[in-house]
């Protein structure tokens, strides 16, 4: 199949890497592959390095009149089966192109479950007949889409995907900068950019509850933004602070997850979350919010849940598992489930196969 992906922004995101896990990978399976990314963005340089072609778009704004009419021109000199877009604005300016030329294979993937926008413009995006099918990364956000008028019928979930091969016990990265404390002494680990949204200031005020239960016990928070002031504040007023370690952006994740005793997840809202995939792919144990999404990933592994927003059942949580008797093979099961479940190799099949079937039905 000749294949069209493309997204716009310049920053690495969960979304581009996806992007880039699918491209990557069905490049490898011999189809043809055009990736179409935003000008200077990142995402652009490491296609390349991995031999994919690629083509820099300048995507302006989401209904700029000059960026659609050159990725009509980018359409008609590929001549796609599939066009597979992965963001909001590359979405909107794919669906002109697709109703100019009456095409029949543009595919959306909605990797986020906020609520889209309700202006009109967004009310044709999501219920034109120029959009083929949409891949949902979990049922949380195909509901989502089903209640933006999406019809059940034109919508697919197929789970994102980790890197099981980097995320791996057995393959053991290095820490790029050593632990501010004693690298014996256990702890738990929350990886997320700063923001309400994520919780950051419930697994602080969780933790002050319990640490007194355990005495050697700490907790190390890293993502963008984890360094500002606004937490900082919040930790000062925690119980035991000197035993909460905020670490800022780091690229060392599976080193921090190797070496955590539990992995926390803390989200009020969420698509599906990509550090609950890569915790368990490590066989790093789990707490996480009741939300949709995340209990959806408790079907697939077992985590430990607690009630989203409320630090009483968060600490009561976090008491439950250092009470449980979790061993050796426990953890190799949650390896086992997220290397069945979300490997890349099982969502570019599964993305594949869709995509197949699309095209068999417009023959």
């Amino acid at each position: 199949m000749r294949i069209i992906h493309s997204l716009e922004g310049k920053s690495w995101s969960g979304g581009q890497q996806q992007a880039l896990f699918l491209a990557r990978g069905m490049k490898n399976l011999g189809h043809q592959i055009l990736l179409v990314s935003h000008h200077g963005g990142e995402l652009a340089e490491i296609a390349r390095n991995d031999g994919i072609e690629v083509i820099e778009h300048d995507f302006r704004s989401e209904a700029s009149p000059i960026s659609i009419f050159k990725l009509n021109k980018i359409f008609n000199s590929f001549k796609p089966d599939i066009v597979n877009v992965h963001r909001a604005w590359a979405h909107t300016q794919w669906l002109m192109v697709s109703l100019l030329n009456r095409f029949r294979g543009l595919i959306v993937t909605r990797r986020v479950l906020f609520k889209p926008d309700t202006n009109p413009l967004s009310l044709v995006k999501y219920r034109s007949s120029g959009v083929r099918s949409f891949i949902a990364v979990s049922d949380a956000v195909s509901e989502r889409l089903k209640g933006q008028g999406v019809s059940p019928g034109k919508i697919k979930v197929i789970y994102s995907a980790t890197d099981t091969d980097r995320f791996n016990p057995a393959n053991l990265e290095s820490l790029t900068l050593p632990l501010p404390f004693d690298r014996n002494l256990p702890y738990i680990l929350f990886v997320g950019n700063y923001s309400h949204n994520k919780g950051h200031h419930l697994v602080a005020q969780a933790f002050s509850s319990v640490s007194s239960k355990f005495e050697n016990l700490q907790l190390v928070i890293a993502g963008h933004f984890t360094d500002s002031e606004k937490l900082a504040d919040e930790i000062s007023r925690s119980s035991n602070n000197n035993r909460i370690h905020v670490l800022g952006f780091r690229k060392d994740v599976p080193a921090l997850m190797s070496k955590a005793s539990l992995y926390i997840n803390a989200s009020y809202q969420e698509g599906f979350s990509g550090t609950i995939r890569e915790a368990l792919s490590m066989g790093l144990p789990v707490v996480a919010s009741d939300i949709p999404a995340n209990l959806e990933a408790g079907r697939h592994a077992k985590i430990f849940f607690f009630r989203s927003g409320d630090k009483s059942s968060l600490s009561e949580a976090i008491t439950t598992f250092f009470s449980s008797d979790i061993n050796a093979s426990f953890k190799e099961e949650l390896r086992r489930s997220a290397e069945k479940v979300f490997g890349i190799k099982n969502m570019v099949e599964c993305t594949l196969n869709y995509y197949q079937h699309q095209v068999n039905n417009n023959a």
